[in-house]
């Protein structure tokens, strides 16, 4: 599963030097997606950590490309996994003015002000011990960029990590 995952990652890769990175848009419902992701994840939380989804109460459908916007998701919620064994980890969305904000929030062992500043650089681990190929945020953060958005992360040592991404909002219907 690691060797797929470093192949799917090197691929990824590959797509992005040579600019040739597809995406296919159409028209989803995020609470669906996010309800989606939250199901195939809550198998992989580690005991003692629980998985909670934000889901604002109004439904909105947006076009993007599902694939990729789960594929950042779930990289997120993984590391957070990988960096938190109790507490718990939200996942969710909101609507900010043109663009719409996701992040992964996590009550884990947090990032340092010096490791933020590198955390989404090529090939990047802050432990050695956990698994992953160091890819993860860097190919999120190209993901995001070409499709016109913008990632972060706001941590505290020992307080936990809030990774967000913003993508300019394509709402296609939002119901009351």
């Amino acid at each position: 599963q690691l060797l797929m995952v470093l192949i799917s990652d090197i691929l990824d890769l590959s797509k992005i030097e040579s600019n040739t990175m597809e995406f296919n848009f159409c028209n989803i419902s995020l609470h669906q997606v996010l309800n989606e992701i939250g199901s195939a994840q809550r198998m992989n939380m580690k005991k003692g950590v629980e998985l909670l989804l934000d889901l604002p109460g109004q439904e909105i459908t947006i076009a993007t490309d599902p694939t990729r916007l789960s594929q950042i998701i779930n990289n997120l919620v993984n590391n957070a996994i990988k960096f938190t064994s109790e507490g718990s980890i939200r996942v969710g969305y909101k609507q900010k003015g043109e663009e719409l904000e996701f992040y992964v929030q996590d009550t884990g062992v947090g990032i340092d002000a010096e490791s933020q500043a590198h955390i989404f650089e090529r090939f990047v681990k802050l432990n050695s011990f956990v698994h992953g190929t160091g890819l993860g945020l860097s190919i999120c953060q190209s993901i995001v960029e070409q499709m016109g958005g913008k990632i972060g992360v706001e941590s505290e040592p020992g307080k936990g990590s809030r990774f967000w991404f913003s993508l300019p909002c394509f709402v296609v219907m939002s119901e009351e």
